[in-house]
C-alpha cells in the first residue's frame, strides 16, 4: 500500500478516535450524535448545488440507502453503548472488523484468506474475549458470559455488524462511483459521504422523534460547538476512508485503521481514568498484532 495512502488512513484512524471521544464525554450520547449528524445534513444541503446528482446511477442509489441504512444502526448501537460503556471497552470491540471483514469479503468479494491471515483473525478474536473479563464474578467462565450479557457488549457488537457491512457496501460503491467521470475523483468519497449520511440521520430521527427523554435542546446549547466539531471530524474522517477504497483493498484499509483501538484505549485510560486499563490496554496492543497479519497476509 503506497506511503500517501497509509498516511490518510492513519490521519482518519486519529480524527475518528476524537469524535468518539466527544460523543463519549457527552451528557447524552444520542442527542449528541443526533446533532451532529444534523449538521452535517444541513453541510449537505449546503453543498447540493454543487453535488451532479444527475451522475448518480441507480445503483448508486442503491448503494447510497444500503449504506445509509447500515450507518444508521452503527450510530445508533454505537451511541446506545457509550451510555453504558467505557470508550476502553466499547471501542475495540465495535472497530475490530478487520478480523471479520476478510471472512465477510471471502463469502460476498471472493477474496481469499491465507493461513497468516487467518491467524491474526484468531488473535484479534482471542483479545475480544479478554475484553470481556471486567471482574464481576470470581469464575472466569462465569465472568465472561456476565459481562456478554450486559447491555454496552450487546450493543458494541452491533456496532461491530454494522462497521462490516456497511465496509462492504462502501468498497462496491466506491469502486462503482470510480468509474462516474463526471464527477472529480477528490469529490467522489465526500460525496457518497454527504448522500449516505443524509439517510442515516434522517432515519435516526425519524426513530428518535417519539422520545421524550431526549433532551436535544439542552445538550445543544451546552454541547453545539463540539458537535460541530465532532461532525467535520466525522466528515474528514470517513471522506478520507472513501477516497481511499477507490483503489486500495478493503482489508489492507480497514486493517491500518485500526490503530485507532490502541488510540482509544489510551484515551479512556488516562483521559477518562477508565478502569482495567492494563488489560484492556494489553488486549488492545494484540489485536494492532492480529491486524498487522491480517494487513499483510497474502
Amino acid at each position: 500500500m503506497p506511503f500517501s495512502a497509509v498516511t490518510l488512513i492513519l490521519l482518519s484512524a486519529a480524527i475518528h478516535v476524537g469524535w468518539n471521544y466527544l460523543t463519549k464525554s457527552s451528557q447524552s450520547p444520542k442527542a449528541f450524535s443526533l446533532l451532529k449528524g444534523t449538521v452535517l445534513i444541513c453541510i449537505t444541503l449546503a453543498a447540493l448545488a454543487g453535488i451532479p446528482l444527475e451522475a448518480i446511477t441507480a445503483k448508486l442509489w442503491v448503494y447510497v440507502l444500503a449504506s445509509g441504512g447500515l450507518h444508521w444502526i452503527y450510530i445508533l448501537a454505537l451511541s446506545t453503548a457509550y451510555e453504558t460503556g467505557d470508550i476502553s471497552y466499547v471501542y475495540p470491540i465495535a472497530r475490530s472488523a478487520p478480523a471479520f471483514v476478510p471472512v465477510a469479503a471471502f463469502l460476498v468479494l471472493g477474496e481469499t484468506i491465507s493461513l497468516r491471515g487467518g491467524l491474526g483473525i484468531s488473535i484479534v478474536v482471542a483479545s475480544v474475549l479478554v475484553l470481556q473479563l471486567r471482574g464481576e464474578a470470581d469464575n472466569e467462565l462465569r465472568r465472561l458470559l456476565v459481562s456478554i450479557r450486559k447491555t454496552d457488549a450487546r450493543w458494541a457488537f452491533v456496532t461491530l455488524g454494522a462497521v462490516v457491512a456497511y465496509t462492504l457496501v462502501d468498497k462496491a460503491a466506491m469502486v462503482s462511483l470510480s468509474r462516474v467521470s463526471e464527477i472529480p475523483e477528490g469529490m467522489r468519497g465526500p460525496i457518497f459521504f454527504m448522500l449516505e449520511n443524509t439517510v442515516c440521520y434522517l432515519l435516526f430521527w425519524i426513530y428518535q422523534a417519539s422520545r421524550s427523554d431526549l433532551a436535544v435542546g439542552s445538550i445543544w446549547k451546552r454541547e453545539w460547538r463540539w458537535g460541530v466539531v465532532a461532525a467535520l471530524g466525522t466528515m474528514i474522517s470517513y471522506s478520507l476512508i472513501l477516497h481511499v477504497m477507490q483503489t486500495e483493498p478493503v482489508s489492507y484499509i480497514v486493517t491500518v485503521r485500526q490503530v485507532s483501538v490502541l488510540l482509544a484505549v489510551l484515551v479512556g485510560r488516562f483521559a477518562l481514568k477508565e478502569p482495567y486499563g492494563k488489560h484492556r490496554t494489553v488486549a488492545s496492543a494484540a489485536m494492532l498484532i492480529g491486524f498487522y497479519l491480517v494487513a499483510t497476509a497474502d
